[in-house]
């Protein structure tokens, strides 16, 4: 790749020349060029700012139907029928259709791809299984399975916290086997939705598939983090995920459920109008109901500790981290930050990557961005 004068000359496998402008790059590859091909930074500036997620269009040969069967080891009824796309294989059954959640997850994909020019590296070859057993004995089963296999490891206290939640979630995830990672391409742990309602994997970009699928997506990008970091992970991930899902569905229906060890679980939840969570808090906050503050919403751990008011402060951080073509260049650098050293940035260094010299510095711009009329 050659960057000079506003154009990119990029050399294919045949090998052919071609001559682009960098307005028809995304901004991962804008980013590209400032890293490795000497670009000044106002080049992320440049292109399109439209949603990624909503110019995605599937090809024609998107969804192709797999002749073989998973299933899981003697079990007569966890049967599954197999369909994939580039970078998903879903695993369904009872008639569910995934014409809806298939281009959902490949269109997230490519919004993911489209802001981080590691995503497809970090991402790899392997692809996401996703699981809808359309039925809720089947999904009490897969449980049961998670639960044992998670006791075979040693893992005896994450197993009984997988037992004790399994049934109240709406989605979760669990190990695939080794025989069929191998046999289908798979990553390590699957998606498992527990909705049985089949219509609503008919439907591109429904609000709680979409906050799944985004978390998981950004969970690829952020890599693991180790237990020495800094606070930040929880608040980061589920306010992207809340985001990603109002951005694209414009409302959210995601809950989130809290348990402890007592075996006593909640659900937590952001304001009751899943569709106007800016409004409300642009009013409590010109109130001085809530004032956002950095340490305090990247201190929440757990959803332990949330409450509607926390989750929604949650949610508009991520919000002003990625309203502007700037601010999403810079989202995407601490991102890139976080994957490379398994480590959140110690929140005075983290408000630097966004171009301030304090964190009241950056509470007060994010202050202002939440009263204004841009978050919406």
């Amino acid at each position: 790749m050659e960057y000079k004068d506003g154009s990119v000359k990029l050399v294919t496998k045949e090998p052919k020349e071609m001559i682009l402008k960098v307005t028809d790059l995304c901004l991962a590859d804008r980013q590209y060029l400032i890293d490795y091909a000497g670009a000044k930074p106002d080049v992320v500036l440049k292109g399109d700012a439209s949603i990624p997620e909503l110019a995605y269009k599937k090809p024609k040969a998107f969804l192709k139907k797999l002749e073989k069967k998973l299933s899981f080891g003697e079990s007569t009824t966890l049967i599954f029928d197999l369909y994939e796309t580039e970078h998903f294989v879903f695993a369904v059954a009872n008639g569910v259709r995934v014409t809806g959640v298939a281009e959902t997850a490949e269109a997230c994909w490519h919004g993911m791809a489209f802001q981080h020019f590691e995503f497809r590296e970090n991402w790899g070859s392997t692809k996401q299984l996703i699981l809808i057993p359309g039925k809720k004995d089947l999904y009490t089963e897969l449980g049961k399975i998670e639960v044992t296999a998670l006791e075979k490891i040693g893992e005896a206290e994450r197993a009984a916290s997988v037992q004790l939640t399994w049934s109240k979630v709406g989605a979760t995830s669990m190990g695939v086997p080794s025989e069929d990672m191998e046999e289908f391409n798979l990553k390590e742990r699957a998606n498992v939705f527990n909705v049985d309602d089949k219509k609503k994997f008919c439907r591109k970009f429904d609000s709680f598939q979409t906050h799944v699928i985004c978390g998981r997506l950004f969970g690829v990008q952020v890599g693991g983090v180790s237990s020495i970091s800094g606070s930040g992970y929880f608040a980061l991930s589920t306010g992207h995920a809340y985001y990603k899902e109002i951005q694209l569905t414009k409302k959210t229906e995601t809950n989130m459920i809290s348990s402890d060890y007592g075996g006593d679980i909640a659900t937590k939840s952001g304001f009751a109008d899943g569709s106007d969570w800016p409004k409300i808090l642009k009013k409590m906050v010109k109130k001085g109901e809530v004032k956002p503050n950095l340490l305090t919403t990247l201190g929440i751990k757990s959803a332990n500790g949330l409450s509607p008011k926390s989750l929604v402060t949650m949610y508009s951080l991520s919000c002003y981290m990625q309203s502007s073509q700037q601010r999403i260049a810079s989202y995407a650098k601490l991102v890139r930050l976080i994957n490379t050293s398994a480590q959140i940035p110690e929140t005075t260094e983290l408000v630097k990557i966004f171009g301030f010299d304090t964190i009241e510095d950056f509470e007060k711009n994010w202050i202002e961005f939440v009263t204004s009329k841009d978050f919406k």
